[in-house]
């Protein structure tokens, strides 16, 4: 997930981006929950066959696109998800925004 303080990255050819436009979707699918499905260890199985190591980077390519996602049949479960998920990274940006406080009062830290 990126935050408002990941703005000024270089991103190279093996970092795959991807984003939710439409989150009135039948799957429920929206960036939380989505976070939560490439997470989960069914994809990691799967990824592991499907990522190439180039000059020591890893490399999935479109081979993404064969990714099975182990979408919850249920609606509740996959909004409880969506709420944990959503709070904790809440947490872990109210975080980063008391580090870039503490850095303007005391000068850059290291994290």
């Amino acid at each position: 997930m990126v935050s408002a303080y990941d703005k000024e990255v270089l991103l190279t050819r093996e970092i795959l981006v991807l984003r939710v436009e439409n989150e009135n979707n039948s799957y429920d699918l929206n960036p939380y929950y989505l976070l939560y499905l490439l997470s989960h260890r069914f994809i990691g199985m799967q990824a592991f066959n499907k990522i190439l190591i180039e000059t020591t980077l890893p490399n999935i390519g479109n081979r993404w696109k064969d990714l099975k996602l182990p979408i919850h049949k249920d609606k509740s479960v996959r909004k409880r998800i969506t709420d944990k998920v959503k709070e904790i990274i809440d947490y872990k940006w109210i975080a980063l925004k008391g580090i870039k406080k503490l850095e303007e009062e005391l000068g850059k830290i290291t994290t």
